[in-house]
């Protein structure tokens, strides 16, 4: 096995190997029971790929509602099985390290749930706004974990925004914060050739349902504060520039309607929001937010750090102790801060001479000039 695929598959956290067990069992029990449905009903192509009791199929959820949770873990194609495994086994495991095993499984059945909620909302509408057409209540099937995935590039959009993969062995770079509009355009070209509502749907409904409970309802224990209100991760900065204003407007009326009902954590009382950040920042929220991330970022550092390499375990009782990575990190940012403190001191020093000096010899050609005059 390659290195770098052995050093992905090894030390999978556990909920991480959770879900994949879930997703492999779940799918496999889908794929029998529409193999054999296949034998017993072969002229029945157009529900050759539906599972109603894994699936959500709008039209009998009354008769399986356990399916608004299995749904999410089913994948009834064998493409999208092999796709949902990898995208859990990197992305999971990065976010359960992140965030913990408790927030992760917090996240992902709050934006699969819903997502297949508000989906299962728009197919209801659909049928009856199409006069009673049963093709959206039993003919369509909602399952897979498209919009957890959209999901999580919304949380690396919060984590690692500006991060890059390289694809094709280096020769294509692409930042994470730009992955979200790929898949955004993916499922816009699905729905369009492929007639794919479902996908497309729960990747857009995914990804904001995401967005609005990592702005405004996840807890960060460090800081004791609710979301992310930096202006990085508003929700204008998702669109294109062209379309900011019209997204920030729409936005901001939206926010002051669930600040006003309650329904949204608010610490900033009903002031009025700006277009840009959806709401105003408290005083010193952006500091604690950069505090808990470099917290963070230290712990993942000093974790990776004190792993001591096979080779050197037998030899580690001849070195000597050595200062922690954290306070050589927080010496260092210390030292430059000092330095870049005394730099401005002596600017500002300067500039007041160069300043006392200037109006010095405007008052001594003035006093000259007047002298001149009174001779």
């Amino acid at each position: 096995m390659a290195p770098p695929i052995k050093s992905v598959v090894a030390n999978i956290p556990t909920l991480t190997k959770t879900l994949l067990i879930n997703v492999f069992m779940i799918s496999s029990m889908g794929a029998v029971y529409i193999y054999r449905q296949q034998q017993l009903e072969p002229d029945t192509p157009l529900l050759h790929s539906h599972c109603p009791y894994l699936g959500l199929v709008p039209g009998r959820i009354l008769q399986a509602p356990w399916t608004i949770v299995t749904s999410i873990f089913f994948e009834n194609t064998f493409l999208t099985f092999v796709s949902s495994l990898a995208v859990i086994l990197f992305c999971g495991k990065y976010l359960e390290r992140a965030w913990g095993s408790r927030e992760l499984v917090r996240f992902i059945l709050i934006t699969g749930i819903l997502s297949n909620i508000v989906t299962w909302a728009g197919i209801l509408l659909s049928y009856y706004l199409s006069g009673g057409d049963e093709t959206f209540l039993y003919g369509v099937q909602i399952n897979g974990l498209s919009g957890v995935f959209s999901g999580f590039l919304v949380a690396f959009k919060l984590l690692i925004p500006e991060h890059r993969l390289a694809l094709m062995g280096g020769r294509l770079a692409i930042r994470v914060k730009d992955l979200l509009g790929v898949a955004t355009i993916t499922s816009i070209i699905c729905l369009i050739f492929f007639k794919a509502i479902v996908f497309y749907n729960l990747v857009n409904i995914g990804w904001v349902i995401a967005w609005i409970y990592l702005r405004f309802f996840q807890f960060h224990d460090e800081s004791g504060l609710y979301g992310d209100r930096s202006d990085t991760f508003a929700l204008v900065t998702f669109f294109p520039p062209f379309l900011r204003p019209v997204i920030g407007f729409i936005g901001n009326l939206v926010h002051h309607l669930v600040i006003k009902f309650n329904v949204c954590p608010s610490i900033f009382g009903h002031q009025r929001s700006t277009m840009y950040d959806m709401e105003h920042q408290t005083p010193g929220s952006a500091r604690a937010e950069a505090e808990r991330r470099r917290a963070l970022a230290l712990k993942a550092l000093d974790q990776r750090l004190s792993k001591p390499s096979p080779s050197n375990i037998g030899s580690s009782s001849s070195v000597s102790p050595q200062p922690s990575s954290s306070a050589t990190i927080i010496g260092s940012a210390t030292s430059t801060t000092t330095t870049t403190s005394n730099i401005e001191s002596t600017t500002t020093t300067a500039t007041k001479t160069i300043n006392t000096s200037d109006f010095t010899e405007k008052q001594q050609s003035g006093t000259n000039e007047d002298t001149s005059r009174d001779d």
